[in-house]
C-alpha cells in the first residue's frame, strides 16, 4: 500500500553505515572524512555561495560587448547593439575611465564598461552600480577545453567540474560540502531551489531541494509546532520504521538517505518564513526587490532566505530560456528580458544581504556572500539566418560579492593576467560575413566562427571554493581534480601564448 513517505523508502543499512561513521572513533572515520577534519575552513567562518545557472546557454557577446572590435557589427548587423550617438558620450567607448556609465532602463545603446574596449547590454544596466563599487567581476570568454556543444553534455561538464566525463555523477560543489568534514553531523550544507536538484549538488550523501519552498512539510502538517500531535505521530512513526529490518535492493540507500535528510531538515525550514516578501528596494519602499510573480525570483529569494537564516553553505536555482536560436533580439527582445533578470538578480541580492534587518543574524552579510552565475556555453560570433545565435564555445560569466575583486576581466585588447596570456586581437577590419581572417581574433578564434576560450570556468569556481569558502589547495585538488595536475590543465597559474596553441589566463584573483 502506498503512502506519501513509505516505510520501506527509509530503511536500509545505509543509514546504519552513515551513523556508525559519525559516532565512530576517528580511527574508523572514513579517509575523506579523516583528511577534511584537519583541513582548511569550509563551513566554519560563515563564507557561502549562492549559485545560479543560466540553462540554454547564454550568449556572451550580447552581455558583455566587444564594442571596439572591429568584427563586432560585421557580424551582428541586425543584432548587434548600437554606440550612443551622443559626442559626450561615445568617446567614452575608447576610453579606460575604469568606471561603467550608469544610465536608466530604456536606454537603447551599449553602456561603456570604461576599459575601452568593452560595453555592457543596456538591459544589464542595473550592474553598473555594483561594478563601479568593485563588488562585481565580470570574466569574458569562458569556457573549457575541447568544448561540447551539446546542452546536456556541457551542463554536466560545469556542474560535475571534470570536463568530458560523463560517467560522474556527483557535483563540485557537493564535493566541497564532503571535503568540509561536516556532513555527519550538519543536516543543512547544500539547497537548490527549483523544479529538481541539480548536479552541482548530487551526490551519494543527499543535499535538498526545494521544488516549492511553500510546500515544504509532510502531509499538509504544521511543523513549526513541538505540541502538533500529528507532528509528534508522523516523527515517532518515521523514527519507528528505521529501526525494522529488510533486504537491501538498488537505491534503497539514496531513497533513504533523501527521506532521512527531508526529516531532518522539516523544523529547519518551517523557521523561515519563505512567504514574507518585505524586502524593499533602498531607494524606494513602495517597491520589493523579488517580484515573486515571477517564479525564478521567488525561487531566487528562497535561495537567499535559506543563506542568511541557516547554516547553510551553498544554495542556488536556475534562469531558463537562454537557448536563443531564433528571434534573439537586440536592445530590446527576448534575450534582453532575460539580461535584465540578470541585473536585477545582482541588485537585489546585494541589497537584500546588506540589510542587517533581512537575516537572523541582524548584520551585513555581503562580504559573507559570493554569487556567481554558469551557463553550459555561449553563441556564435556571427548571427544566423533566423535572428538569433547557435551552440558555440566561450561566454561570460558574474561573480557578485562585497569582498570579491570586480572589474572586467578578458575583454580588452591588451595582456591580461600572466605574462603572454592570450588578448583578444580584434578582428581585422577587412573582415566580412563569410570570409573571416585567418587570425579571427578572438570572436573567430576557434573553426573562424566561435568565441575563443581565455579563461577555464574551473579556475574561477576553484578560487572560489578555495579562497572564499576555505578549502586548502590540497582539498582543491580533490574537488576539482584537474587542479592536481597543473602541468597539463594549468588552472592555476595558465599557459602563455608561447608555449601553447591554446593559451588560458589561469586564475584572476576575483576572491
Amino acid at each position: 500500500m502506498a503512502n506519501v513517505i513509505t516505510r520501506r523508502c527509509f530503511m536500509s543499512t545505509g543509514f546504519r553505515a552513515t551513523l556508525a561513521a559519525a559516532l565512530a572513533s576517528l580511527g574508523n572515520v572514513p579517509l575523506f572524512v579523516r583528511r577534511a577534519l584537519a583541513e582548511g575552513s569550509i563551513g566554519l567562518q560563515g563564507k557561502k555561495v549562492l549559485f545560479i545557472f543560466l540553462r540554454g546557454g547564454n550568449d556572451g557577446i550580447n552581455n558583455v560587448i566587444p564594442i571596439e572590435d572591429p568584427a563586432y557589427y560585421s557580424a551582428r548587423p541586425d543584432l548587434g547593439i548600437p554606440k550612443d550617438p551622443d559626442p559626450l558620450v561615445m568617446p567614452r567607448y575608447s576610453i579606460a575611465a575604469g568606471m561603467c556609465d550608469v544610465v536608466g532602463a530604456n536606454y537603447p545603446y551599449a553602456i561603456p564598461l570604461g576599459n575601452g574596449f568593452a560595453a555592457l547590454h543596456p538591459a544589464l544596466y542595473k550592474l553598473a552600480p555594483l561594478y563601479n563599487a568593485g563588488d562585481l567581476a565580470i570574466i569574458h570568454r569562458v569556457a573549457y577545453p575541447r568544448q561540447s556543444r551539446s546542452h546536456f553534455d556541457s551542463e554536466r561538464y560545469w556542474e560535475n567540474g571534470v570536463p568530458t566525463n560523463k560517467g560522474l555523477k556527483e557535483g563540485v560543489f557537493y564535493r566541497a560540502m564532503m571535503e568540509s568534514g561536516l556532513s555527519g553531523g550538519r543536516a543543512l550544507m547544500a539547497v537548490s531551489v527549483q523544479a529538481n536538484m541539480p548536479l552541482i549538488i548530487r551526490g551519494e550523501h543527499p543535499m535538498t531541494n526545494l521544488g516549492d519552498p511553500l510546500r515544504y512539510n509532510l502531509l499538509g502538517v504544521n511543523y513549526s509546532s513541538a505540541s502538533n500531535n500529528d507532528r509528534v505521530k508522523h516523527l515517532d512513526a518515521l523514527d519507528a520504521s528505521y529501526l525494522r529490518p529488510f533486504p537491501e535492493k538498488d537505491n534503497r540507500t539514496l531513497v533513504y538517505g533523501m527521506g532521512k535528510q527531508f526529516q531532518e531538515t522539516l523544523d529547519i525550514f518551517q523557521q523561515i518564513n519563505f512567504a514574507n516578501n518585505d524586502f524593499f528596494e533602498p531607494d524606494n519602499p513602495a517597491v520589493r526587490l523579488f517580484n515573486v510573480s515571477d517564479n525564478y525570483f521567488k525561487n531566487l529569494k528562497a535561495a537567499a532566505q535559506i543563506l542568511a537564516n541557516t547554516d547553510a553553505i551553498v544554495a542556488g536555482t536556475q534562469l531558463g530560456g537562454f537557448d536563443t536560436h531564433t528571434s534573439q533580439g537586440g536592445a530590446t527582445g527576448g534575450h534582453a528580458n532575460l539580461l535584465g533578470r540578470i541585473g536585477q538578480t545582482f541588485h537585489a541580492l546585494k541589497h537584500f544581504f546588506s540589510n542587517p534587518a533581512y537575516n537572523n543574524q541582524g548584520r551585513d552579510l555581503w562580504n559573507d556572500i559570493v554569487v556567481v552565475t554558469l551557463s553550459e556555453f555561449g553563441r556564435t560570433s556571427k548571427e544566423n539566418a533566423s535572428n538569433g545565435t547557435d551552440h558555440a564555445e566561450a561566454s561570460v560569466m558574474y561573480v557578485g560579492g562585497g569582498a570579491v575583486n570586480g572589474g572586467i576581466y578578458a575583454c580588452d585588447p591588451s595582456i591580461n593576467g600572466t605574462t603572454g596570456a592570450p588578448n583578444w586581437t580584434p578582428a581585422d577590419p577587412g573582415w566580412v560575413p563569410g570570409n573571416p581572417p585567418a587570425n579571427g581574433g578572438s570572436m573567430f578564434g576557434v573553426s573562424s566562427a566561435y568565441l575563443k576560450r581565455a579563461v577555464d570556468y574551473r579556475s574561477v569556481l576553484g578560487e572560489i571554493i578555495r579562497d572564499h569558502l576555505g578549502a586548502t589547495q590540497d582539498q582543491l585538488n580533490r574537488i576539482i581534480p584537474a587542479y592536481a595536475n597543473e602541468s597539463v590543465e594549468h588552472l592555476r597559474f595558465g599557459v602563455s601564448s608561447a608555449s601553447t596553441t591554446s593559451p588560458i589566463i589561469g586564475e584572476l584573483g576575483i576572491v
